[in-house]
């Protein structure tokens, strides 16, 4: 959607300014519950792993490998509705925003998702029904991280090139937690998105698996804080530059040595 971009953090007001600068903010209604239809947009708020503040806990799931992702309605939510009438005849567009932490005002944007299948009349328990949505995002729409770019080995353009890119820095919730605890704030050259593109930086940056891949030969659990760290695209793709990947000190090194 236009003005919103994925991969950012958008509090619900942030979005409601967008659509309408200069109007207030509703103290109730859809907008404060988990979707809201606004023009030919459906904005989805999902809590992921955690209840809403309403007290309903939908296993909403995000699987960042696949780009795929389960969506649960509203309590007794079904296909014949409007809404869902809307989404499958594709004149509403599905514009999803995903948390893992219920006290924290700002959304994760996903973009803009596909709907592959759904099914009526889910039992939730305690006598709570609705429809569950399948989901999935083009790699131009999902919140990923873009690799950096693969360099060709022929003087051609235009052909498909390759890259290898470990699944864990293209897992939101992982980029989330290392963006909360360390700032995006590029670590290798202090560049800050949000000082010199202002809101439209708000909360981006790139995040690098500081662990080389050739030192993990299996799947393996990721610390946020240890195992990841915000970087710039230019410098993400010159830590990608050569194979293994050079440590953020090696990189850092190179800098110092230009300077």
């Amino acid at each position: 959607m236009r003005n919103l971009r994925a991969g950012g953090a958008y509090s619900r007001k942030d979005i409601w300014t967008k659509l309408r600068p200069g109007e207030t903010f509703p103290t109730g209604g859809n907008w404060l519950t988990g979707y809201a239809t606004e023009g030919s947009n459906l904005f989805i708020f999902a809590n992921i792993g955690v209840p809403g503040k309403t007290g309903h806990d939908f296993p909403n799931q995000y699987d960042a490998a696949t780009g795929k992702m389960v969506w649960y309605g509203k309590p007794n939510a079904h296909s014949a509705q409007p809404t869902f009438i809307k989404l499958f005849e594709g004149t509403l567009n599905p514009q999803v925003f995903v948390r893992w932490d219920v006290d924290d005002p700002f959304f994760l944007y996903l973009g803009r998702a596909t709907i592959e299948a759904y099914k009526d009349a889910i039992d939730l328990g305690d006598g709570v029904s609705t429809i569950r949505l399948t989901l999935s995002f083009t790699d131009e729409d999902a919140m990923v991280n873009p690799p950096p770019e693969g360099l060709p080995d022929s003087g051609l353009e235009g052909g498909r090139v390759s890259v290898q890119v470990n699944k864990y820095e293209r897992d939101p919730r992982l980029r989330t937690e290392c963006i909360r605890a360390h700032g995006p704030i590029c670590t290798i050259c202090d560049f800050d998105f949000e000082a010199v593109f202002g809101e439209l930086g708000r909360g981006y940056c790139h995040v690098h698996h500081v662990r080389p891949l050739s030192e993990v030969k299996h799947e393996h659990s990721v610390d946020p804080v240890k195992d990841l760290i915000p970087v710039c695209p230019n410098c993400h793709a010159m830590l990608h530059a050569r194979t293994p990947a050079l440590t953020p000190n090696q990189l850092r090194e190179a800098m110092n040595f230009r300077a």
